[in-house]
């Protein structure tokens, strides 16, 4: 995969430490996933930060043995946002993506990701798995209408556009860091994100993304639960703006 790394980096011209990428993945008792993740991560990440929350499988055993250069850390506080600022805070990368370690997210996703923002401008670019091309083969029906009704509500109630709110394969530009200050630490943070960067005049969009089952683990998501915080959070913003 490294003729990606050549190839993106050269549409501008730039020599690789100008545009380095970090990846950043959150993780609690995510062994077999990232069994599956690891090694498909392409060669134009520069940085993979693993951000660790209290797993007592052989997590950081996996880590070690398929990316020895990965830096591993552990979750100061909890929930997903928590991992997530953390991560961005210690990365060193220009861009920066983040991604799930459940083995759902197909790291070659990302190629798109990079080429919109360091090929053709853009600040912040989210993951769908409903745009042509895109899907899921672990979407239940229950799952398919929570994410399509947090999508209507965000939309309308955010004056947003997006077509897949609460997938959570990002890609940033540096310079969107100052937006992350104060957002949600749990599950909200993606889309309190997104939900500012709409607001904002930074140029944002969506990459075609594919989501396989998880592998292993259990979904840390809990679809009321985590749905009304969500909506209470959309509302919250829309009140700021």
């Amino acid at each position: 995969m490294e003729h990606l790394k050549i190839d993106v980096r050269g549409a501008l011209g730039l020599k690789p430490e100008d545009v380095a990428v970090s990846l950043i993945v959150p993780t609690h008792n995510e062994a077999r996933g990232l069994r599956r993740l690891l090694p498909a991560i392409p060669a134009v990440v520069d940085e993979i930060i693993i951000v660790d929350w209290a797993s007592t499988d052989d997590t950081r055993d996996v880590v070690s043995y398929i990316r020895p250069d990965a830096t591993v850390v552990e979750q100061v506080g909890r929930g997903k946002g928590s991992a997530i600022k953390q991560g961005l805070a210690l990365a060193k990368g220009q861009i920066l993506v983040t991604c799930d370690g459940d083995g759902s997210m197909d790291p070659l996703d990302m190629i798109d990701a990079l080429n919109m923002l360091i090929v053709e401008g853009y600040d912040f670019v989210k993951g769908s798995r409903c745009k042509p091309g895109g899907g899921s083969s672990d979407f239940t029906k229950w799952r398919a209408f929570g994410n399509n009704v947090l999508t209507w509500c965000a939309n309308h109630v955010a004056d947003m556009n997006w077509t897949d709110i609460t997938y959570g394969f990002n890609a940033y530009h540096r310079r969107v860091l100052p937006v992350t200050e104060g957002l949600a630490d749990g599950f909200a943070f993606e889309i309190q994100l997104a939900a500012r960067l709409s607001r904002s005049e930074l140029r944002i969009g969506e990459f075609t993304s594919w989501e396989s089952p998880r592998v292993g683990g259990e979904s840390k998501l809990n679809s009321i639960r985590d749905g009304l915080r969500i909506l209470r959070v959309l509302v919250h913003e829309r009140r700021k703006a």
